[in-house]
């Protein structure tokens, strides 16, 4: 919604409280659900507005949209007030689960004919007989057999919430080995459309399966794909933020060969990815290798493996320049029952690193505030949660409003989308077109991850005028999962939902859209198409982005050739030119080269 002037918006506050005094509500309401289009402005007047029209709301007997506005100003009591028929139970639970009341939610839940929600609030009141009943009934609900993802989930949550009643559960280990074969196929299946976050998603249950059942294996392999997927989208305090986790946790469970080779993995993706934390991780390494000699001394194992740990250690010791450290390793070695050539030639090594003493530097590890709060999220409960409201806009809206854990902008909005859809029930519109439209354009101004199930919905109407609005919408939604969309659109029959899906191409740069935009560009035929992703790469600014350019600069001719060019012109990354450099110098087109050159020049 486009933003007001300061006077403008002074003149229509002043004349809705004119509306007021004179009684005329209709009027007011009009000026009011006017001024609260206007999100951004600061929070006192916001409040005042709402508290208005909440009273104006109950003079008009609009009893639910004077909850929606108690509900974002978490006036619980009031907001409950409005809500006392049986058609309201569903919000009535929103309040209570708001309201810290979870078990109070949870009852309210199951009367609203919302099992998930009921589970999840059960959860949350910590009533695990009740929880695992509820996930029990969820097992054989209706069209679970075709969603194998939450068909996963499901399983996933009866049997650690099984488990948590009685941990022998023959039946929960069950569950638990079906989530886990369901995970795993899934993941497998969405890597191969090129869903790598929803793959993720996958893997982190897959993590939490593995801390819950105290199974390294499955810890392992959660944490290996989790990074290995992170490292592709180039979330690089991510990368190190999981190899940190999953660190710890091998240290705690006494796996100190796997604690030092992921020491190592860390350094040299650190390294790689041009951040000053690779010493750090080395002398970590290190360290834990002498760890690990020692274990292996004291248990017996073959001298092989004490001899492998300690050269390892010697070499991290020996990067970060601590030769005292070193002379300690070769020192060991040269101990150890080896062959009589083979403990000489280690103390002839140690040897030569007598009096060489450490170099006294700092070696920096990740700072705390560079480790995001958020790095897990309980998709277990989201995912399912998304599912049960099926993409309904009222749902997803109401979810928000009172949620403070989302911005108050994002929430402002999402109440603007309630009374939208309010006005449309009363009017019997809510299913025009028009009104659909209009939806799917409040949504998209969310610009928030919740919006693009809604969205997906929309997508899925045979009325082309409505598909082209879901897909326009996308241009402010800035995640990878939207692109989920573009790509169908970019196929889709109607010319206008295409173009549609040019104009969101044009709008989602963002770092790690790079993935997706290239693939668009290499599957599509369409020059428009692929101008418009080689575009957006332009705009994202990273060094993957530029090397992606460069290919296709070199490779191809003509629109392309030159779409390339401009967006190398246009980027602003210092780390770009040595790429640049390095193909100007070994590029055997003469067109091509005085391009390249042409771009040093520029830089």
């Amino acid at each position: 919604m486009a933003r007001r002037t300061f006077n403008s918006i002074e003149s229509t506050a002043d004349q809705a409280e004119a509306l007021v005094q004179q009684g005329k509500w209709g009027d007011a309401e009009r000026h009011y659900r006017e001024l609260i289009g206007q999100t951004h402005v600061i929070n006192y007047e916001y409040d005042d507005w709402l508290r208005r029209l909440g009273e104006i709301y109950r003079h008009l007997g609009r009893a639910r949209e004077a909850a929606f506005v108690y509900l974002y100003l978490h006036y619980f009591d009031q907001a409950r007030a409005q809500l006392v028929g049986d058609e309201h139970i569903g919000m009535r639970a929103r309040l209570a689960e708001l309201d810290k009341k979870q078990a109070e939610a949870a009852q309210l839940y199951q009367q609203a004919k919302l099992p998930v929600h009921a589970a999840v609030a059960f959860e949350r009141a910590k009533q695990y007989p009740d929880a695992t009943t509820a996930w029990k009934a969820l097992l054989h609900a209706p069209g679970l057999g075709q969603r194998p993802y939450e068909a996963a989930l499901v399983h996933f949550n009866y049997g650690l919430a099984a488990v948590r009643l009685e941990a022998t559960s023959g039946e929960a280990r069950r569950a638990l080995i079906e989530s886990q074969r369901k995970l795993e196929q899934v993941a497998d299946d969405f890597e191969q459309v090129g869903e790598l976050e929803r793959a993720f998603d996958c893997f982190q249950i897959l993590l939490k399966l593995g801390k819950e059942s105290s199974q390294f294996e499955n810890l392992a392999e959660g944490y290996v794909n989790c990074i290995r997927v992170l490292r592709d989208d180039n979330l690089k305090f991510y990368v190190l933020q999981y190899y940190e986790d999953f660190i710890k946790l091998a240290l705690e469970r006494g796996e100190l060969h796997a604690a030092a080779t992921l020491y190592q993995e860390a350094a040299a993706f650190a390294a790689r990815a041009g951040l000053p934390y690779d010493r750090h991780y080395q002398h970590k390494s290190a360290l834990t290798w002498m760890r690990c000699a020692d274990k292996f001394v004291e248990t017996g194992v073959p001298v092989q493996m004490t001899e492998n740990a300690l050269l390892a250690a010697a070499s991290q010791h020996s990067a970060v320049g601590d030769y005292p450290s070193v002379r300690e390793c070769f020192d060991k070695l040269a101990g150890l029952e080896l062959p009589d050539r083979a403990k000489k030639r280690f103390a002839a090594i140690a040897l030569r690193y007598k009096g060489l003493a450490s170099p006294p530097v700092e070696l920096p590890g990740l700072p705390d505030y560079l480790k995001q709060q958020h790095a897990y999220a309980d998709i277990w409960f989201v995912d399912l949660l998304e599912w049960e409201m099926d993409g309904d806009p009222f749902a997803v809206a109401a979810s928000i409003v009172g949620d403070l854990r989302y911005p108050n902008g994002i929430r402002r909005r999402a109440l603007v989308v309630l009374l939208t859809l309010a006005d449309a029930q009363a009017r019997k519109a809510d299913g025009e077109t028009e009104t659909l439209v209009h939806v799917a354009e409040l949504l998209g101004e969310l610009q928030s991850y919740a919006a693009l199930s809604p969205l997906e919905k929309l997508f899925a109407s045979p009325d082309p005028v409505i598909r082209r609005a879901a897909v326009k919408a996308l241009r402010f939604l800035y995640f990878k999962r939207s692109f989920v969309i573009v790509r169908k659109a970019l196929s889709d029959p109607d010319a206008q939902v295409r173009e549609a899906a040019l104009v969101a191409i044009g709008g989602l740069h963002f770092p790690h859209a790079f993935n997706p935009l290239a693939r668009i560009y290499r599957e599509s035929n369409d020059p428009r198409v692929r101008t418009a992703a080689l575009q957006s790469i332009g705009k994202i600014q990273t060094v993957e982005a530029g090397e992606f350019l460069v290919m296709v600069l070199r490779q191809e001719t003509g629109n392309l050739r030159e779409a390339a060019y401009a967006a190398l012109a246009q980027m602003d990354n210092a780390d770009v030119l040595p790429i640049l450099r390095q193909h100007h110098e070994i590029e055997t087109n003469p067109q091509v080269r005085e391009t390249l050159g042409e771009l040093l020049r520029r830089h």
